[in-house]
This record gives structure tokens, C-alpha cells and sequence, in this order.
């Protein structure tokens, strides 16, 4: 099973990095967000609680992004895979089911940790000093965010059958839980409604976990109430949960 998890793995890896474009796209339209939005809304948008530019609190949101969008890329491969027959093929082999998820979810993780440490290695740019503790806890957000979102991408893609489908899915619902994660706006300035569907959110916890590493392990980040502890639990439970979700559907399909 560990050959075979790797052999996918590695599949993951060429498909995707053979795709300039398509690398190319996923890396440059954070930074290209990053950048407007942060100089744009620079002396528009104050943090509660801190005197930190918006450009600074931007940055953990725009890797975050990053992560979205490579995950949504690398798992749209299943969709391809279905409709040229390589799927077909590869569910007659005598392994798990687990083991296609596992290779397919662990490439497309790795890909999105890879392209979100570019943006993350932005941070002194803008005053962000993680430190070694930081820059540890931000990498475990990156890579359960990660798992995250390409687990759910799995779920998606198994369901699905055209990649245009996926794509409109995929961003109809993915956006606004990037958006509603804290990650373009801090809780503490919403209204009721949008500050309970934050909490409700489960991708506010990792944000919040990938902006504690990103500042440093701050004894509390702006813009929330939320601990370290809380975003660290909320944040693995959800990956774990995420990652057997696309477990339990390749073996009902």
C-alpha cells in the first residue's frame, strides 16, 4: 500500500508541475490580491486591537489562498482522470480505496505547502517575524489547511463529472469560506450575522492557527478572540474528519 500511495503521490507532483500555467496561476493570483487589496484598503481597514497595517494581516490570508487554489487545482485531476479512463484503471488494481485518496490528497498537500511557503516567505517584508516556533506552527496550518481543502476537493471531484462543474462548485463554495475565515477581514469588525458565520467556519481556526505562527505566537492575534489551543484542536479535528469523508466516499463509489 505505501508503493502504491507513493507511486500516486508522484503522479500528483508531474501532473501538476508539467502545467506552467496552471502553477504559475495559482502562485501569482495571491500575490496579485495580496498586493491591491493590501495597498488599496491600506488606510481604509483598521485592525482592532493592533496597530498592524492591513498589508501585514492580509499576508496569512493570501497563503491561505494559495493553499485553496493549489488544492483546488491538484484535485481537479480526478475529474480528469475519470474521463480519460486512468481512474477506471487505477480502482481495478488490488488495492484500498484509502490508498487513492492517500495519494491523491497527500500530492495535492504537498504541492500547496510547497507554493504557500513562496508566499509565506514574504513575511519579513511586511514585519512579520515567526521565529522557529512560529515558522513550525504555520507550517502545521498550512499542511492540515491543506489537507483540508484537498480532502473536500476528493469529495467533490469523485461526485462530479465535467471539470466545469467542479470549477463552479469549487468556487461558489470555497470563496466565500476563504472570505468568511478572517482571512480577508478580522472577526472584531463584522456585524452579528457575518461575525457568527466566522465562528461557525471551520476554516477560521486554521487561518487563525497560520496567523499565530506568521506573527510569532503572539499571546493573542488581532481581530479575534480565539486561542492558540482552540485553533490548533478545531483545526486537526477538521482535517481528520475531512481526510475519512474522502475515504469513506471512494469506497461507496
Amino acid at each position: 500500500m505505501t508503493a502504491a500511495v507513493l507511486a500516486l503521490w508522484r503522479r500528483e507532483i508531474r501532473v501538476f508541475a508539467r502545467d506552467r500555467a496552471r502553477v504559475v496561476g495559482v502562485l501569482l493570483q495571491p500575490l496579485l490580491f495580496w498586493v491591491v487589496f493590501g495597498f488599496g484598503f491600506a488606510d481604509s481597514v483598521t485592525i482592532p486591537g493592533s496597530d498592524a497595517d492591513y498589508l501585514s494581516y492580509l499576508l496569512p490570508g493570501m497563503v491561505a489562498l494559495t493553499v485553496l487554489f493549489t488544492a483546488i487545482y491538484s484535485t481537479l485531476s480526478v475529474v480528469e482522470d475519470r474521463q480519460s479512463g486512468v481512474l477506471q484503471a487505477v480502482l481495478v488494481a488490488p488495492q484500498p480505496r484509502a490508498t487513492l485518496v492517500l495519494g491523491v490528497v497527500l500530492g495535492g498537500t504537498t504541492l500547496a505547502v510547497g507554493q504557500a511557503a513562496l508566499v509565506a516567505a514574504l513575511a519579513p517584508v511586511v514585519g512579520l517575524t515567526p521565529g522557529l516556533g512560529g515558522a513550525l506552527v504555520a507550517l502545521a496550518a498550512g499542511v492540515l489547511l491543506a489537507l483540508t481543502f484537498c480532502a473536500f476537493g476528493f469529495v467533490m471531484a469523485w461526485k462530479l463529472t465535467s471539470t466545469r462543474a467542479y470549477h463552479a462548485l469549487m468556487n461558489v463554495v470555497l470563496i466565500p469560506v476563504w472570505l468568511l475565515s478572517g482571512a480577508f477581514f478580522p472577526e472584531a469588525g463584522a456585524t452579528g450575522a457575518v461575525a457568527l458565520a466566522m465562528r461557525l467556519n471551520p476554516a477560521t481556526y486554521g487561518v487563525g492557527l497560520l496567523r499565530y505562527g506568521l506573527e510569532g505566537l503572539p499571546p493573542a492575534i488581532a481581530g479575534t478572540s480565539l486561542s492558540l489551543a482552540t485553533c490548533a484542536v478545531v483545526t486537526v479535528a477538521v482535517a481528520a474528519l475531512s481526510l475519512a469523508s474522502a475515504v469513506a466516499v471512494s469506497r461507496r463509489g
